[in-house]
């Protein structure tokens, strides 16, 4: 199974776009990864979805944001997503993207 070299961002505006070239911006976090086509599909798949719940339409023009039991559910909906974007990322990741996820300590929080 060949393997090509991704880089991931998680910048909410641009969460799914994974790109074969680095974004040479040094505000931005890239994490990189190998992963085959379809492990390449199942991560680009995670990201839409997560991007998809945190922008729904519906809740922008509602109240629902004002209603602190939906507000909190939305959230462990979306850190959800997250934390699975980021033991993806942790398993397709090359040795540095495993050290720099392990420093700040994103593979110790689960749900």
């Amino acid at each position: 199974m060949k393997k090509e070299v991704y880089y991931v961002n998680l910048n909410p505006i641009s969460m799914d776009n994974i790109s074969r070239t680095p974004v040479q911006d040094g505000q931005m976090i890239e994490y990189e990864i190998e992963a085959s086509d379809e492990q390449y599909r199942e991560l680009q798949e995670l990201l839409k979805e997560v991007q998809a719940h945190d922008l729904e339409l519906s809740d922008l023009f509602t109240f629902k944001h004002f209603n602190e039991e939906f507000a909190e559910a939305d959230r462990r909906e979306t850190q959800r997503g997250l934390n699975q974007i980021y033991r993806k990322i942790y398993e397709l990741g090359t040795p540095q993207t495993k050290q720099a996820l392990e420093e700040i300590h994103l593979m110790e929080n689960d749900e």
